[in-house]
């Protein structure tokens, strides 16, 4: 009996390897992305680690000082496995100052995988500002670093952090049942992910929406992502 034929997956014609972040900063028209350093820690106290909920599904923090804080951050001022970014505001009230991190880790540089973290303040949330931050961080990971796929992971009873990922046109993939333990509490991780053929797309979704003229006098959305989504497929 002949044996069936075996079905294998596509093959990859770019075969080189991704690339960790380097040091330089991304800037945009809102905000810019800087390397994390020493310097941020006050600011970055003040506006994500004193704050409860943004902590509420993460296995870190609160801080209840700012020298815990700072003891958290300072090892990750090289992390090896990818990059910590201060997202700093380059207009209004908090103009100057770092007011969110967003975290890339976990790279798998051959499969050309890495996964992100975002911890925004209230000075980021639901901003402009803080969509620029991660179109920056997607046009550096698949135009410049070579990545072939984005992840986000969150805890399945985190409907925020879900609704950001699928505005941002992450696709939900599964859900890790009983994933891990976090403060004492059972945490369900669901995953999602942009791949490198879904970029070009994400890039034309966030271009649009940020662009000046999807914007009212008093600065209010005229169409939301999901919709600028919709109408370009």
């Amino acid at each position: 009996m002949a044996n069936s034929p075996v079905t294998l997956g596509a093959v990859v014609a770019n075969t080189d390897p991704a690339l960790i972040p380097g040091p330089e900063p991304l800037i945009g028209q809102h905000v810019t992305l800087e390397r994390l350093t020493q310097k941020h820690f006050p600011d970055l106290y003040e506006n994500v680690g004193s704050h409860s909920n943004i902590w509420a599904w993460i296995s870190h923090g609160p801080f209840s000082a700012p020298s815990d804080f700072d003891h958290w951050l300072n090892p990750h001022l090289q992390k090896g496995d990818g990059a910590f970014y201060a997202v700093v505001l380059l207009s209004g009230p908090s103009s100057g100052r770092a007011v969110g991190i967003i975290i890339l880790f976990g790279a798998h540089l051959s499969n050309r995988v890495i996964e992100l973290g975002v911890l925004f303040g209230p000075p980021l949330q639901r901003t402009r500002a803080g969509t620029e931050a991660l179109f920056l961080v997607g046009g550096l990971l698949f135009k410049k670093l070579n990545y072939r796929r984005l992840e986000w992971k969150c805890d399945s009873l985190n409907l925020a952090s879900q609704k950001a990922a699928e505005r941002y046109g992450f696709v939900y993939e599964g859900t890790f049942r009983q994933h891990q333990v976090v403060k004492g509490r059972n945490r369900d991780d669901r995953w999602y992910s942009i791949i490198d053929s879904e970029w070009p797309m994400c890039r034309e979704v966030f271009g649009r929406w940020l662009d000046d003229g999807n914007f009212d006098e008093q600065q209010r959305q005229r169409s939301r992502m999901e919709e600028i989504r919709e109408r370009l497929r």
